[in-house]
């Protein structure tokens, strides 16, 4: 799998925190947008780690970041809303009290073979800790960590 990013050795990768069924959807490659109330800082192309958050709580694999567009939120459900894997009720939820959301375009899904489980995380000298919505790590650390679930 590192030979296949050889071309996004950027400064660093962001960490995506999801729940288990978003993370699902996009390494299924049923999902190739992920909707944020905020953007990540980040230059596009850009490799990301997926964290499925609880109750698998581990790193499961890895997706590319090709665009991220910020816009009013009728627009942004009019443009993405076919490509995120939620309801336009979830939608509306979730955006509840903002008037811009922003969508990350994905590709190139890749799940782990094996998950990295937030102990490991944790115990690794990174100290990687779970983001709420997103992280940032060195690329070394991220291939780092994408070496051990290969």
């Amino acid at each position: 799998m590192a030979d296949d990013m050889r071309g996004l050795d950027q400064a660093r990768m962001v960490v995506m925190s999801l729940k288990p069924r978003f993370a699902e959807a996009i390494l299924s490659g049923d999902k190739s947008v992920e909707l944020r109330r905020t953007a990540p800082k980040i230059t596009v192309p850009t490799r990301a780690l997926l964290y499925a958050a609880t109750p698998v709580q581990a790193l499961v694999g890895t997706c590319v970041v090709t665009s991220v567009v910020s816009m009013e939120l009728s627009d942004l459900w009019r443009e993405y809303g076919a490509f995120s894997a939620v309801s336009h009720e979830e939608f509306l939820q979730y955006f509840d009290g903002v008037s811009v959301g922003t969508a990350l375009t994905l590709t190139d899904p890749q799940r782990f073979c094996e998950p990295i489980p937030l102990r490991e995380m944790r115990a690794h000298p990174t100290a990687l800790r779970p983001p709420q919505g997103f992280a940032y790590v060195d690329t070394r650390t991220g291939h780092r960590l994408i070496g051990t679930a290969a």
